[in-house]
């Protein structure tokens, strides 16, 4: 496996992680960099853009995927589909099923993964919470099944997401470095059929939500998300994939 591609939204792009020089990291950056450290070397590039549902990334990244001749590649996708005011999970099954599709058949080794359920992290109140909770257990239904169809490797972060509530940066909504490196490492292990890091049971920390933190955040987030809805202006406008082509990693 010496080239690897990274497909997805903006956690595949390493938004909550960012380097000295202000450019999102992120788990993919950190997984191909300890491909890199127990292979020797690995070609990498991450053609994730933030804000993309799955059909964009279908029409948008599956293409220059291909193109690559990628022997692995990760893809990440469906949180953005559920934060649409209409959220249709027959749509977004069909487009999960294209996209593994078109990736398995390239004879790369395929791996998706499921996704925590959105309010784990976000200071929200407890009705909208559940309703989120549910839509997120769809959206975790339709990467499975998806993934079993077209033979993807499925890491089911959902289900051993640790509750630590340091994995999450400010945001609430994105991992924090510390939370991109565990994803990296889960990765890593599920890869090479090591144990999770996630049955530790140091992992499991939890804290509760002040009144004070939710308006903090809505403030911070919700505002900005909602005028960005109100003035159809996409989270990722103007932003490119930061590595379109191959960058040599080595050991």
């Amino acid at each position: 496996m010496r080239r690897y591609v990274a497909l997805g939204d903006s956690l595949t792009e390493g938004i909550g992680d960012f380097a000295d020089d202000g450019r999102p990291r992120g788990w993919a950056d950190r997984f191909a960099h300890g491909l890199a450290a127990r292979r020797g070397e690995v070609e990498y590039a991450n053609l994730a853009v933030r804000g993309l549902t799955a059909s964009q990334v279908l029409a948008t990244q599956v293409g220059p995927a291909v193109d690559l001749a990628p022997d692995l590649v990760s893809v990440i996708v469906g949180m953005n589909d559920l934060l649409r005011p209409r959220f249709d999970v027959g749509t977004l099954r069909r487009d999960l099923g294209a996209i593994y599709g078109g990736l398995a058949a390239t004879g790369a080794v395929v791996f998706t993964a499921t996704l925590p359920e959105p309010g784990i992290g976000v200071p929200l109140p407890a009705r909208m919470r559940a309703s989120f909770v549910r839509r997120g257990r769809r959206l975790n239904d339709a990467i499975r099944q998806a993934a079993a169809e077209h033979g993807v490797r499925c890491l089911d972060l959902a289900r051993s997401t640790p509750t630590d509530p340091a994995i999450w940066s400010s945001d609430k909504l994105h991992p924090s470095a510390y939370g991109h490196q565990l994803i990296a490492d889960e990765f890593l292990a599920f890869l090479h059929g090591q144990p999770s890091a996630a049955d530790s049971p140091e992992h499991e920390k939890v804290s509760a939500v002040r009144p004070a933190d939710q308006v903090r955040w809505v403030a911070g987030q919700v505002g900005p998300w909602l005028w960005r809805r109100l003035t159809s202006r996409p989270a990722g406008e103007g932003v490119t994939a930061k590595l379109p082509a191959y960058q040599l990693l080595r050991a």
